[in-house]
């Protein structure tokens, strides 16, 4: 018989990955928002690239993590077009994980003005010549891949409460990633 639910790893990476996520999309909006006077507003560009590259790693472990281990079935009481939309989202999901923060570092090192990605302290190399096209159109899909994220990620939360309190008990998918079953 195979589990019901995730391996513990992916589900920390899950849990820890969307709340850094969501608070990186909060903070971008946020960021872009804000006049270039306000004194913190580099602090907080330093600090969202900063786990703009923690997303990064944290995405090769769970993409391994993922790649190495058994996961549960979808649940059979779910129609086929629920099971393929669901997996339609989870290849989005893989991939925009990875774009739009590797969107975002192409975007700071292209950067004229730039001088390196900062990630908590220590300065790593702009991987990419100091362009101003370059520099556009990665910020263009910045920002392209980042909503792209935002509307997965309602797309995935209302489809899991469509789950745990519209459908039947069968159909819930929640206890996949929160390690136990629903009562």
């Amino acid at each position: 018989m195979s589990n019901t639910t995730y391996p513990f790893i992916i589900r920390c990476l899950h849990w820890l990955m969307a709340l850094i996520i969501i608070g990186m999309i909060a903070l971008g909006i946020y960021m872009h928002e804000l006049d270039d006077a306000v004194s913190y507003k580099l602090d907080l560009y330093n600090f969202h690239k900063s786990f703009g590259v923690l997303v990064i790693l944290l995405f090769v472990i769970r993409f391994t993590a993922r790649a190495r281990s058994e996961v549960p079935p979808m649940p059979s009481a779910l129609a086929a077009w629920e099971q393929k939309l669901a997996h339609i989202t989870h290849y989005a999901f893989y991939f925009l994980m990875i774009a739009a923060p590797v969107s975002g570092y192409i975007m700071s090192g292209s950067f004229a003005k730039g001088h390196g990605i900062y990630f908590f302290g220590i300065t790593l190399p702009d991987l990419v010549p100091k362009n101003e096209q370059l520099f556009e159109t990665a910020a263009e899909l910045h920002e392209f891949f980042t909503l792209s994220l935002l509307f997965v990620i309602i797309l995935h939360v209302v489809g899991t409460l469509k789950h745990r309190f519209m459908d039947s008990k069968e159909a819930d998918v929640l206890p996949r990633m929160l390690g136990g079953n629903r009562e």
